[in-house]
């Protein structure tokens, strides 16, 4: 790891592998020296010199030890001082910007751009005195950059040539195809990363085929039900890994620990699968890593916070639980995940996860879609030919487009907002996938929030460091996203990429089942719809029918669930205590006899009249009998006669996955007692475009008649969805949805 280095404009792991190659000594000396002195004449500056003392007595000679002629074309900005770099003795110019010492550079992205192309020139350093920033002003889209602690880098060799390399005026001036330039190390390094990330979704692959062949011991005799339970937990088993690796590489376990480093760290895992091909106890050292990121653990220094929720607990992979399973597989997984083959092909070397977004879980999502659990005389393997992706057009958003799509529809409604605005705000994607769009959102929601904060003199930029700055995100992803899928697996990995996005060191999971919810967000029926039985509609579209029930009912739901539900938003993720509460009200209130999941039944069998079939009859006209059961369990059928109906729509509503928007996220509708708020709905849905319009998803039927029958539930949902989204935006004027 290269200290001091931040900003993902080269992957780091390509860097590092770069800078250790053999190099020239004396030049790397005379660098070392020069950056020394440099560090020695700006030993005064401090947060009292102003923006042109620290580009006189900090950028200049900087810059000229890089490489640059002294600044030229100097001006002031709001805050900051402007000027233009150019490389001694040879054309090119870099734009250059000093901002207050020690202050964040992040907000200076818009200026950095805008005088890189006033002063013609495709590359922008920030400087602040303690920090050096090089913003990629060519794609803006990106918003990629690279930034070096100047201190650490004077002090590490690596570090030292890594600035050289990137900010020396040969690098950023010289040819785009010359070696010696940094587009043609950003070139290298993609190509790098593209390897990477496609060795990582074939690791997943491999990993979650050889898990699946262990727990379900293979054999074309075993029942498909135990292969799809199989396969959904050697998923989880993945996903496991996977998030004990992304909070390795960030340092949000104790890795300090020789204990928790030596025994149960997946590193220790990779080293070890490496070093004995044919080592016992594989299962048993995962068992154990899982047990105790659930749990957690306080012995002497020793303090592993529990990473809480469904993902780490045993209950979620009882077949793993066997001690007859194959050790090589869960070594062979280990190794998929961590490593990769070597681009000579001499052996395997480790996937540096540093590099590596959360939103790459959405690329292994996507291959995985692709596969299936197959039975055959050698086994339990995955095999291509599911046509779940191609069937609901599911399709990997690259980050950079969903951190596009998010500014432009959240944008709006963050300017000039107050930080109590910005958290009030309801942003949902009813299609949410792995959670792309969402961890997009959670990332510019923060940053807005955090701005917004500075902004009416509650804080100085200087009080936020990285600690402050998840908890931020933590409260962003609790207070103001909503998600929504038809796949179980993606409605996991949304809440992996969630958590590994707002994961703190000390702090427990955040609790995000009531937000990030499975169903088919285009299936459902409001409230409005629940007074009457579902008959097809009058071409008048009026209908005589008095309401099947009285709305005094459902208000008493709703005030049983909603102060629950606000108490969810409220309370705080601090404390394991904390989210185990928030998992028991929870539990609670969705109970199948709670007055909310009984209205969710009756919405259920509302829609499910839609899909009623000779094998599963749930005739219309019999709706609000079997209502009357649900409620106080009496009615005017026969309970032979109700049970079946009830019985046929839950197993139609279980298999369409039909999702009661009012019913499900009742808070973004109602206020504490039941009434309904004048601003229901979201503000904005960044990533619902990948929802057909017409309000069918693609490849959900090939029967004309199937489709007929399945408009009218549809079109309920997505009434629902676009009455909130149609009238918050009226009413506040500034939402963009997409």
């Amino acid at each position: 790891m290269l200290a001091g280095l931040d900003g993902y404009l080269v992957s780091h792991a390509f860097l590092e592998r770069r800078v250790a190659m053999p190099a020239d000594g004396l030049a790397a000396d005379a660098r070392r020296r020069n950056l020394a002195q440099w560090r020695a004449w700006s030993a005064a500056l401090g947060p009292a010199s102003t923006t042109r003392a620290l580009l006189q007595n900090g950028a200049a000679p900087l810059a000229a030890a890089l490489g640059f002629d002294p600044p030229a074309d100097i001006r002031e900005l709001t805050a900051a001082t402007s000027a233009t770099l150019r490389p001694i003795g040879s054309a090119g110019s870099v734009g250059l910007i000093v901002a207050p010492f020690g202050e964040r550079l992040d907000p200076l992205w818009r200026s950095a751009v805008s005088e890189a192309l006033r002063r013609g020139a495709s590359w922008c350093v920030l400087f602040n005195g303690t920090h050096l920033r090089i913003v990629d002003a060519s794609r803006l889209y990106a918003r990629r950059y690279l930034e070096f602690d100047l201190d650490l880098a004077v002090d590490g060799s690596h570090t030292l040539a890594a600035l050289w390399l990137a900010a020396s005026a040969g690098a950023l001036c010289g040819a785009a195809d010359a070696g010696e330039s940094l587009r043609a190390l950003i070139a290298d390094s993609d190509h790098h990363a593209a390897a990477v990330c496609r060795s990582l979704r074939d690791g997943v692959l491999a990993a979650s085929s050889g898990i699946l062949g262990a727990l379900t011991g293979g054999g074309p005799s075993r029942p498909v039900r135990s292969l799809d339970d199989g396969f959904e937990q050697s998923l989880t088993i993945v996903y496991r890994i996977l998030f004990l690796l992304f909070a390795e590489a960030r340092s949000l376990v104790p890795l300090w620990h020789p204990v928790y480093r030596e025994s149960y760290s997946v590193e220790a895992l990779r080293t070890a699968a490496a070093a004995s091909p044919h080592s016992a106890g594989w299962w048993d050292a995962l068992r154990a890593m899982a047990r105790l990121a659930h749990a957690g653990c306080r012995a002497g220094e020793l303090r592993v916070t529990p990473f809480n929720g469904r993902l780490f607990a045993p209950a979620r992979t009882p077949l793993a639980e066997r001690r007859d399973l194959d050790d090589e597989a869960a070594r062979g997984a280990v190794l998929a995940l961590s490593t990769r083959r070597a681009p000579d092909g001499a052996g395997r070397e480790r996937i540096s996860y540093r590099d590596l977004g959360v939103e790459q879980l959405g690329a292994v999502y996507e291959t995985l879609l692709d596969y299936q659990p197959c039975a055959g005389p050698s086994g339990v393997t995955l095999q291509r030919g599911s046509g779940v992706r191609k069937a609901t057009g599911t399709f990997y958003t690259p980050q950079p487009i969903a951190e596009y799509v998010v500014r432009r529809a959240i944008g709006p409604l963050v300017r000039d907002a107050t930080p109590e605005r910005i958290l009030g705000l309801r942003i949902v994607d009813p299609a949410m996938g792995s959670g792309a769009f969402l961890v997009a959102a959670c990332r510019y929601l923060a940053s807005a929030y955090e701005q917004a904060l500075i902004g009416a003199g509650r804080c100085h930029a200087a009080d936020l460091g990285e600690r402050e700055r998840v908890a931020i995100r933590r409260q962003i992803a609790e207070r103001c996203l909503y998600g929504v899928d038809l796949n179980p697996m993606a409605v996991q990995l949304a809440r992996l990429s969630m958590w590994l996005a707002t994961l703190a060191a000390d702090r427990p999971l955040s609790f995000l089942d009531h937000r990030l919810q499975t169903g088919d967000s285009l299936l459902g029926a409001s409230l409005v719809h629940l007074a009457r039985a579902p008959h097809r509609r009058k071409r008048s579209g009026k209908s005589d029918a008095l309401p099947l029930f009285d709305g005094e009912a459902v208000a008493e739901a709703l005030r049983a669930a909603l102060p629950v539900r606000f108490s969810l938003e409220a309370t705080p993720n601090d404390t394991i205590e904390q989210v185990r509460e928030k998992e028991r009200a929870y539990a609670a209130i969705t109970a199948r006899d709670g007055l909310l999941s009984r209205w969710k039944r009756i919405a259920n069998v509302w829609a499910a009249a839609w899909f009623s079939s000779p094998n599963r009859p749930v005739p219309a006209a019999a709706f609000g009998a079997l209502g009357d059961v649900v409620l106080s369990g009496r009615g005017a059928l026969p309970p032979r006669t109700a049970e079946a109906y009830l019985s046929a729509a839950e197993a139609i509503a279980c298999a369409r996955r039909f999702f009661h928007w009012e019913l499900e996220f009742p808070e973004a509708f109602f206020a504490a007692d039941g009434r309904p708020l004048s601003n229901a709905g979201f503000d904005a849905a960044p990533g619902s475009t990948r929802r057909n319009p017409t309000g069918t998803r693609t490849g959900t039927s090939s029967s004309s008649n199937a489709r007929s029958r399945s408009r009218a539930p549809a079109a309920a949902s997505a009434w629902c969805c676009r009455r909130v989204l149609r009238s918050t935006m009226a009413a506040r004027h500034s939402a963009e949805c997409f």
